[in-house]
């Protein structure tokens, strides 16, 4: 794979001291929302049809709800409205697959299907380009919810935020591309994939 490098977990920490690592208020109380849903379930996995979704209050348009089919769909099924607006579309009803390079198809359904199979979570950090040529650094923390629905093997529950974003209203035109810079896995109970890398460009030289 000329051009590209793999890149390993920057940290792994437990759920419940993974709010520090968070920089959006959208993934610290997605962060919060989650244990709170875990201890109503005694610790067992959160049921995506039995969620407090008003629990998350106004950070609900900073969140992506997907449904994982292995071995090659990740739809989108929720997509808040700020994160639409930020990317210019609405994926709801896409496949996040179609969005990736060819180059990291491979890695990124093992990042969707290691968080439903392990079960474990994740932070990553992803720089996004943007149609006007700018460029903003998302925040992206991702929690597994079980599935009712036997045509899905699991749901992803997102928070999708800019770090220091603007002012609500300040757009970028349509999304272009996009690229992890750093990933953290989260432990909720099950251990977490340590044999597992991101596949990123390699730097310019």
């Amino acid at each position: 794979m000329s051009g590209w490098v793999r890149m390993k977990p920057a940290a792994v920490y437990p759920l419940d001291e993974a709010e520090p690592y968070c920089r959006s208020e959208a993934s610290r109380r997605l962060v919060r929302a989650y244990l709170a849903w875990r201890g109503a379930e005694t610790g067992a996995i959160p049921r995506k049809n039995g969620l407090d979704l008003p629990r998350l209050g106004p950070v609900m348009e900073h969140m992506v709800l997907s449904a994982v089919s292995k071995p090659d769909k990740c739809l989108y099924r929720l997509a808040g409205e700020e994160m639409k607006a930020r990317i210019g579309m609405n994926p709801v009803g896409r496949n996040y697959y179609d969005f990736v390079p060819p180059e990291r198809v491979e890695q990124a359904r093992r990042a969707m299907n290691m968080v439903i199979d392990t079960p474990c979570g994740f932070r990553a950090e992803i720089d996004q380009r943007y149609s006007d040529g700018r460029s903003r650094r998302i925040e992206c923390l991702g929690l597994p919810l079980a599935s009712d629905d036997p045509t899905v093997d699991g749901f992803i529950l997102f928070s999708d935020c800019e770090i220091g974003r603007a002012e609500p209203g300040l757009r970028q035109g349509m999304l272009l591309g996009a690229q992890v810079v750093r990933r953290e896995l989260i432990d909720i109970g099950f251990g977490v994939d340590e044999r597992f890398e991101d596949v990123i460009a390699a730097p310019s030289v």
